[in-house]
């Protein structure tokens, strides 16, 4: 196999990336865990999966994507169809150790944000981070999903509303519900962007793993 030149990986796009991987150039599946890590880590808090569980269906959604690579045929965004296989991973995970959700479904959680978040803000210090992030992870699910799809992550509501398989509509209304339980304290905050970070070394962790995976099996 050729040679990675890592230094021509950012100009590629995600699909290209992937027609490596299927044409057998494993080692480009790398990069594809280093650009999603982030995502996929807040999606699966987004159902809430959380601590050490985060770190295990990350792998087996990209182990999973690995193994069905085969199937992608372009019809979605690969970002979209690995989202999926992760949603799919949460909600198997969820369901094999039959967790209890851990939310407050109670309509008195006030948690108004301003009539809109701008990624340009000023910088959030930790203890309102801390404090924010466990406000979102009280949300009732179809609520704290949404807000992390389209506040968090950035997506657009066309983009929420296909991965949630949900009309745009039910994505907007949500999203209002979400920020009115979160009201007081998204008060005077405009960037919810550097809530639920994924540090480097969970990221080369999750890398290490998948990676030796994936070159154990092509042996």
């Amino acid at each position: 196999m050729p040679e990675i030149r890592r230094d021509t990986l950012p100009d590629l796009t995600d699909e290209q990336i992937i027609n490596e991987v299927k044409s057998g150039n494993n080692e480009y599946f790398s990069e594809i865990v280093r650009r999603f890590n982030q995502r996929l880590y807040r999606i699966a808090i987004s159902y809430g999966i959380y601590d050490d569980d985060c770190e295990e269906v990350i792998q087996r959604a990209y182990i999973a994507a690995y193994e069905k690579l085969q199937q992608f045929r372009g019809e979605a965004k690969f970002s979209t169809w690995l989202i999926r296989i992760l949603i799919n991973e949460c909600l198997m995970l969820k369901r094999t150790k039959k967790r209890k959700s851990e939310l407050f479904e109670s309509d008195d959680v006030t948690i108004s944000c301003g009539n809109h978040l701008n990624p340009e803000s000023e910088y959030m210090d930790e203890e309102r981070k801390n404090i924010l992030e466990t406000a979102v992870k009280q949300l009732p699910d179809k609520y704290r999903t949404v807000f992390i799809l389209k506040e968090i992550e950035g997506m657009s509501i066309e983009e929420a509303s296909g991965i949630l398989a949900i009309s745009k509509v039910n994505v907007k209304v949500r999203l209002h519900r979400a920020k009115s339980m979160l009201k007081n304290i998204l008060e005077g905050i405009t960037d919810v962007s550097t809530l639920f970070t994924f540090g480097n070394e969970r990221c080369d962790r999750i890398n290490e793993s998948v990676m030796n995976y994936i070159r154990n099996k092509n042996k």
